[in-house]
């Protein structure tokens, strides 16, 4: 009988000791749950946007509920994440280009035709000394070179009978072209085939002079100037005379 007294009294503070555990508050506040139930493993805190929220009943080991959070994107998201992009690009074209930021006028010179290019490098080292900046461009152009003597084409007989007539007279500066046109000879300025002319008049002849041209290479500076800036122009014709320039198109 002695031996029953002590196991209750044992069993008492078994019990006992158990239920002031399962009442011992937690720091949070909260009763401290001791046990677990089998199909909850791992519990774990998420620090950054949101955490899953678990619940238990103080009496009851069974978990309630385990929410894990939903993240739900607000109607029109993708339009708003549209809008502050384009939002960013004007800005940034905003602050490289303020309002009412606009350029000074300007306008387009074309110095040239040079003859050479070492004329054209010449006045080209004088802008960059000033502080411009030209660019270089060459194309073909037709230059006067001479004039030209000749009759126009004409029936064969009747060129037959003007050679004849130049050889009859030791003039055999000549030559039939096709069409039977005769050249009467190539001069290198106006008044030597002036003189020729005139020759072949006592000759009852009407030739004709005409400039000839031949294709060459021109050079040219494109020089962009703002207002105000144009007495440079002076400054170059000042010191290269013969340097012609004119305001063009812009390229």
């Amino acid at each position: 009988m002695r031996h029953v007294i002590y196991l209750l009294v044992v069993v008492n503070l078994v019990y006992f000791s158990w239920n002031m555990l399962q009442n011992v508050p937690h720091k949070g506040g909260s009763s401290l749950v001791k046990r677990l139930p089998p199909n909850v493993r791992h519990l774990e805190t998420i620090q950054e946007r949101a955490a899953k929220k678990v619940s238990f009943n103080a009496e009851d080991t069974r978990v309630i509920s385990v929410d894990a959070p939903v993240v739900v994107s607000p109607p029109g998201s993708a339009d708003v994440q549209q809008g502050t992009a384009e939002i960013s690009r004007v800005a940034a074209l905003t602050a490289s280009d303020p309002p009412g930021a606009v350029a000074p006028p300007s306008s387009c010179h074309v110095l040239g035709p040079f003859p050479a290019d070492p004329e054209m490098k010449a006045v080209e080292n004088r802008l960059n000394q000033l502080g411009y900046k030209p660019r270089e461009r060459t194309s073909d152009i037709q230059v006067e070179s001479g004039y030209w003597a000749y009759l126009p084409a004409m029936e064969r007989a009747e060129a037959l009978r003007i050679t004849r007539m130049l050889e009859d007279n030791n003039d055999r500066d000549y030559l039939i072209l096709k069409g039977n046109a005769l050249s009467l000879g190539t001069y290198d300025s106006r008044a030597r085939v002036d003189v020729r002319l005139k020759m072949l008049h006592k000759y009852g002849l009407e030739p004709v002079a005409e400039p000839r041209y031949v294709t060459r290479t021109a050079y040219w500076l494109d020089l962009d100037l703002l207002d105000g800036e144009r007495a440079v122009l002076e400054t170059i014709r000042g010191e290269y005379p013969n340097v012609q320039a004119r305001e063009a198109a812009c390229q």
